[in-house]
């Protein structure tokens, strides 16, 4: 039986719409009987013509769909409050959405009828006439929940996102990205799944594996071109997927498979439509967590739910392995509108989308900004109030004041720097007013809430706006101070003088120990032009450089936008390097695809150069050195970010070449500079930016007592195929700790390239064993022994033997090239080419400390035996410098070569286990008497350690 259906608008020119009615006939055949009479103010609501099931239905929807907007459109010329249900769409929207329900409600039946047919043992073949009252109620199901969603509420409830088998999405949807190609779902799971389906190991509410939480899969690749249904319409889900992947079944779009190939994707969570937040303004808290190559950033966007127009106010890339991080954002604004997570993976082009990755959400709270308590403390935007920051009641001549717009044209700005409103101006800010009575000099202080203490590890990064126009502009600082000290703030960012008419974002980096106040001064200048102002101030955890560059104040933070902000290349004739850094931004393949501060083609970073005219072979070097930096007893650290990408791996292995990070030492006396190398990292680290922090200590460890200046040196390896860049160099205060890891510089660990970083050759020191071995085989030799060439108590003088030394263009063993960057140069060897005795050159190492909370510390190298004598030996001793040393040697490794005369020698690894109790000495001990050993990449690693190769393995291990 065929539905009749009769949904007649009574529309004239100008006519009012009173009503819209819509008749259910009972069944009748397959096609409509009769004829609809067009009349003036109605719609033919009939045809003649036979109607498919499907086509009713369509065009039932259709009618539906314009009756809302028609009604929608004619309460609003009345000046009536229409229900949030009825926002106004375009045409073409509406037959779109007619067009998904129809789509969606033949999906939905068809499922049905296959899954009955399938429990009655029938044929999967599908009727296609169904009762309509079924599906019309259906339809009003729909209609209701789609209300229902679309109310607007005060904000978000709470959402740790369940645990075990109760996983909840708390009213958070998925939602497609108008500008996107294709969406990709968020996903309600738990740690106990994360190795099965992605995430994180544990959420962040429990710290445990059943806590739940919900992330995204970035190295999801959805097809190509989606499921088209009839009319040209995708399906993809909006519901969470709370256990078994992504639900099916809603329809969200169409596809336009004309349009150009866009291949930008990316997952959005978002709320319910939020009302307007009032002045005060609400607080988001949240916890996430990256990992992956094939992430590429999350953001925090305000959408207007009319407009569709979108503010993000929130951004990170920054991969900390899947650990969880906070992240806090303030706002305000004044229209109906949700809150967007959206989680971005890489290109659909890029290499790295093929790696498992994702974006991970947790522990969601939107909070008024007067009931945050610690979450968003000092974040402001100005428009209901300071938001806990005060004016100072000592200290200063006048406050700071709230303003909406200067009063005057030839200073302050014309409104605030963000409101979202477009051609509205509805947003405030705070300021200095310069005028009468004020004079040059009076200053206004404000003070934040206390914050926290950061951390060694984790400063934080403030960010605001600041508007500094007028010829009279004086000085606007951000200090430090400790409430109750008795210390004088630190000024940790400066700026003076007129910047234009225009708002302009800042940043700077603030770090401590201890509970900290921040004071904002401003200063008045010469005239009464002088109005400073300041907004949405923002803090987060992670560094940053000072922003802009002329508020540095030679402080070594640099993002290298405008210039190199004094770090520069050393004069040729210094000798230091070979080549120089380059300031560019991405072109080609001679650098990054996009600079880290930006994000940008354009954005610029410093580059090692690659296409100079230097001859193709590794241990060329280049430095970049910093500006010189006074004695500061407080300790310093150093933070950046590195780009070290090797574009094709050699046979043989990376061969990309090294970053490395040194202090340069500058002694009051005057004289030699030493060099201390700080951190420092090898070959192909990922084809992305990457963190890096290094305390700036001495030799010994302590903090710099002396003048100073910090040195970035990069070193190409044979190969010179990719590319080491540097960007954000920022440096803050305290003793942090170094990261990677695997990138702290240890004393004592050398790669020889530049000098013998302190290892002494200390030949002729023997013991009183070995000097009665040497002198029996001298005399077996019937080689004259003279008094004058013995030394102490039996030992060998330095003139009667070899030492080790660094190779160099005209004396090294053939064919043997530097393990580190397969250079012709860049190890320490020694050779014994006197057959008449045996010679035992020694070389030390400077003292090692010891580590408190690692006993056992593992030293490892790469050591190289060539010679046609019948047999070679290198031992490794251990001594300890405080007592006799000759009494502590205790011998760990011992490997003994045999004839190796051959064209080519190689490299091999070795390592043993150290004792680190206490200081100690490393000394390694060569004998020959027609060979000799090379030695590259000493270096000393925490814990335990197996001795290799197995061959170099010493039972007992006893003081000899």
């Amino acid at each position: 039986m065929r539905p009749l259906l009769f949904a007649c608008i009574l529309m004239a020119s100008g006519a009012f719409v009173r009503s819209v009615t819509t008749t259910v006939a009972p069944p009748a055949n397959l096609k409509h009987m009769g004829h609809g009479h067009s009349q003036e103010g109605t719609v033919d609501c009939d045809s003649s013509e036979e109607e498919s099931d499907d086509e009713a239905l369509k065009r039932h929807e259709i009618v539906k769909a314009q009756a809302r907007a028609a009604a929608h459109a004619r309460m609003v010329a009345l000046g009536l409050k229409p229900k949030p249900t009825l926002t106004p769409r375009p045409a073409v929207e509406v037959e779109k959405q007619a067009q998904a329900r129809a789509a969606g409600e033949r999906q939905r039946i068809a499922v049905v009828e296959a899954r009955t047919a399938q429990r009655d043992g029938e044929s999967l073949s599908i009727t296609p006439v169904k009762d309509y009252l079924t599906r019309e109620k259906r339809q009003e199901d729909d209609d209701e929940e789609e209300d229902e969603f679309s109310k607007l509420i005060e904000r978000p409830e709470p959402c740790d996102f369940g645990t075990g088998e109760e996983l909840r999405a708390c009213g958070w949807v998925n939602t497609p990205n108008i500008t996107a190609a294709r969406s990709i779902p968020w996903v309600a799971s738990r740690g106990d799944d994360a190795l099965f389906r992605g995430g994180p190991r544990t959420d962040h509410t429990e710290n445990n594996g059943a806590g739940g939480y919900i992330y995204f899969e970035t190295s999801r690749e959805p097809p190509r071109q989606p499921p088209i249904l009839p009319g040209g319409v995708t399906t993809e889900s909006n519901n969470i997927d709370v256990g078994g992947g992504a639900a099916a079944g809603s329809v969200s779009g169409v596809a336009q498979p004309d349009e150009p190939v866009n291949d930008f994707e990316s997952a959005v969570l978002a709320t319910r439509n939020i009302s307007a937040t009032g002045p005060q303004g609400f607080c988001i808290s949240f916890f996430y967590a990256i990992e992956g190559l094939s992430v590429d950033r999350l953001r925090v966007i305000v959408m207007d739910v009319n407009t569709f127009e979108n503010i993000t106010v929130w951004e990170s890339d920054d991969n900390f392995d899947g650990k969880w991080q906070k992240g806090e954002v303030a706002y305000t604004y004044g229209w109906p509108h949700q809150i967007w997570f959206e989680g971005i993976p890489k290109r659909a082009k890029d290499p790295s989308r093929r790696f498992r990755g994702y974006v991970a959400l947790d522990d969601i709270v939107f909070d008024k900004m007067e009931e945050a308590g610690d979450n968003c403390l000092g974040h402001c935007t100005f428009e209901g109030g300071f938001c806990g920051w005060t004016n100072a009641d000592t200290g200063d001549d006048f406050n700071w004041d709230q303003g909406r717009g200067s009063q005057s044209f030839l200073t302050g700005p014309q409104r605030d720097y963000s409101s979202f409103g477009k051609d509205e101006k509805t947003g405030g800010y705070i300021y200095i007013d310069s005028q009468y009575p004020r004079r040059p000099q009076d200053k206004a202080q404000l003070i934040s809430p206390t914050l926290k203490a950061t951390g060694v590890n984790n400063p934080i990064c403030m960010r605001f706006a600041t508007h500094m126009f007028g010829n009279g502009v004086g000085t606007l600082r951000v200090l430090t101070r400790i409430e109750g000290s008795e210390e004088p703030p630190k000024t940790l960012w400066e700026m003076t003088g007129e910047a234009t008419n225009q708002w302009y974002l800042a940043q700077l980096q603030v770090a401590s120990t201890e509970p900290i106040q921040l004071v904002l001064e401003a200063t008045v200048g010469a005239n009464s032009l002088g109005n400073i102002a300041i907004d949405n101030i923002s803090f987060r955890q992670g560094t940053c450089p000072i922003s802009p560059q002329t508020a540095a104040r030679n402080s070594g933070d640099c993002n290298f936008e405008e210039d190199t902000c004094g770090w520069m290349n050393p004069h040729p004739a210094d000798g230091y390097d070979d080549f120089d850094w380059a300031r560019q931004y991405s072109y080609g393949l001679n650098g990054p695809p996009l600079d880290h501060t930006r994000k940008r083609a354009d954005g610029y970073f410093m580059n090692l150069m690659s296409n100079t005219a230097l001859p193709a072979r590794g241990g060329s070097k280049a430095w970049l050195i910093s500006p010189k930096f006074s004695t500061d007893a407080a300790p310093r650290c150093m933070a950046f970010y590195y780009y070290m990408f090797e574009r094709t791996i050699d046979p043989s292995g990376p061969s990309l070449g090294s970053l490395r990070v040194h202090v340069l030492h500058h002694p009051l006396d005057g004289t030699k500079k030493p060099l201390t190398t700080i951190w420092r990292l090898n070959n192909h680290q990922g084809h992305r930016w990457l963190m890096a922090r290094s305390p700036i200590r001495m030799p010994d460890g302590l903090p710099v007592s002396e003048p100073y200046q910090v040195v970035i040196e990069g070193i190409w390896g044979h190969g010179r195929v990719g590319y080491v860049a540097v960007d954000d160099i920022s440096f803050f205060d305290g003793d942090c700790t170094t990261f990677p890891e695997k990138a702290a510089a240890v004393p004592g660990e050398c790669s020889f390239e530049r000098d013998m970083c302190g290892w002494q050759n200390a030949t002729g020191i023997l013991s009183k064993e070995q000097a009665a071995a040497q002198a029996l085989q001298l005399s077996k030799q019937i080689v004259q022994i003279r008094p004058s060439n013995l030394i102490g108590r039996g030992g060998i003088s330095p003139r009667a033997s070899l030492t080790w030394r660094l190779a160099s263009t005209v004396s090294r063993p053939a064919n043997l090239q530097d393990h580190t960057y397969r250079a012709p140069t860049g190890y320490i060897f020694f050779d014994i080419f006197n057959q008449n005795s045996v010679q035992n050159p020694i070389l030390r190492s400077t003292v090692v400390q010891s580590i408190d909370s690692e006993p056992d510390r593992c030293v490892s190298f790469w050591f190289a035996p060539f010679g046609r004598g019948e047999s070679s030996t290198l031992t490794l001793f251990r001594i300890e410098p405080e007592i006799t040393e000759e009494d502590t040697r205790m011998i760990l490794w011992k490997f003994t070569s045999r004839r190796s005369d051959t064209i080519r020698p190689d490299w091999r690894y070795g390592q043993v286990k150290i004792l680190a109790d206490k200081p100690f000495r490393i000394q390694f001990e060569g004998e020959a008497n027609d060979g000799g050993f090379a030695l590259d990449d000493i270096t000393f690693y925490n814990g335990d350690c197996e001795t290799r190769p197995a061959t170099a393995v010493v039972l007992p291990a006893e003081p000899v």
